[in-house]
C-alpha cells in the first residue's frame, strides 16, 4: 500500500498528457456505447483515475476497484462535485464484490501483473461482464532506447549490488498469460495502438521516481535499498547528463487489447 505522499508522487509522474487520455476514453466509450443505453464501466487497479476519469467526465456511470485506498482517495478528489456516477471500492481483482454480469465494460490497464493468479482476475473480470460487453486491457510502452529506460536499467543493477533482484517486464508476461486464458475461455479478442506521444521528465524526477518505489518493479525493493541505490545512479548520471533539471524525451505508445463477450453464454 503506498502512502499518500507516494500516490501524490505517483499520480504526478504516471500521468497521459490530456489528447492521449481522450483517445483512450474514446477507445472505451465508443463500443460499449454502440453496444448498450446508459453503460456501466468497472476499472480494476482503478488507481488515482488516470484512465476512469476521463470515462467519468463523458457522463459514464463509473465504479472502480484497488487494493490501495490512498491513491482512490486521490480519485475522489478528482471528481468530487462533479459527478455523483461514480463508486469508488477497495476490493481484490481476483475475488471481486459484484454479482455476475453487472458491467458493460470492465477495464484493466497496468493491474493483472500485481496480481498473484493471473488467470483468477480475468475469470473474474469476464464473470461481471454483462453478455455481448467488453473486457479492455490496456498498457504503455517505452521506446527501448529511451534515455529513461537506460537510467531505469542502471538503478537495477545497482539494487542488485545489495542483493535484490528487480524482475523486468511482468506486465508483458501478464498479458502473455491473461491472453491464453482468454484463448481458454474461447474468446477472440484484438489488439490496438491507441495513442502515441512524447514524455518529458527530468534525469532527477526519474530517479526519484525510482526511489520512491513508483514503479512495479521497484516495490518489492525495501525502502532503504531504493534509495541507496538511486544514491549511487545518481552520480552515474550527473556524468552522463549535462544538466540534471534538463529534461530528457521518451517516446511512448498505449496498446490496448479488446474481448467482446458473445451476446449469449
Amino acid at each position: 500500500m503506498l502512502n499518500l505522499r507516494v500516490a501524490h508522487a505517483y499520480d504526478r509522474n504516471r500521468y497521459h498528457p490530456p489528447e492521449v487520455s481522450g483517445k483512450i476514453a474514446t477507445a472505451i466509450c465508443e463500443p460499449v456505447e454502440k453496444a448498450f443505453r446508459d453503460p456501466h464501466i468497472l476499472e480494476v487497479g482503478v488507481g488515482t483515475g488516470r484512465i476512469g476519469m476521463p470515462v467519468v467526465a463523458r457522463g459514464f456511470r463509473f465504479t472502480g476497484v484497488d487494493t490501495d485506498p490512498e491513491m482512490m482517495e486521490l480519485f475522489r478528489a478528482k471528481y468530487s462535485g462533479v459527478s455523483r456516477k461514480v463508486k469508488l471500492l477497495e476490493a481484490d481483482a481476483q475475488a471481486l464484490p459484484f454479482p455476475d454480469a453487472v458491467f458493460h465494460g470492465v477495464v484493466a490497464v497496468h493491474v493483472f501483473h500485481l496480481v498473484p493468479d493471473i488467470a483468477a482476475a480475468v475469470d473474474e473480470a469476464l464473470r461481471v461482464t454483462r453478455p455481448g460487453g467488453y473486457l479492455f486491457e490496456g498498457w504503455d510502452v517505452a521506446a527501448p532506447s529511451s534515455p529513461e529506460l537506460v537510467i531505469q536499467d542502471h538503478w537495477c543493477q545497482a539494487v542488485e549490488q545489495y542483493g535484490y533482484f528487480v524482475t523486468r517486464g511482468a506486465h508483458r508476461a501478464a498479458l502473455d498469460a491473461s491472453a491464453a486464458r482468454l484463448s481458454e475461455c474461447g474468446l477472440d479478442f484484438r489488439e490496438a495502438t491507441i495513442a502515441r506521444w512524447e514524455m518529458r521528465h527530468t534525469p532527477l524526477e526519474v530517479v526519484e521516481a525510482l526511489s520512491e518505489g513508483l514503479f512495479s518493479f521497484t516495490r518489492n525493493v525495501p525502502t532503504d535499498v531504493r534509495f541507496r541505490a538511486a544514491r549511487d545512479v545518481k552520480a552515474w548520471v550527473s556524468e552522463v547528463f549535462p544538466d540534471l533539471d534538463t529534461p530528457i524525451k521518451t517516446e511512448w505508445a498505449f496498446h490496448m487489447r479488446s474481448t467482446r463477450l458473445p451476446a449469449h453464454r
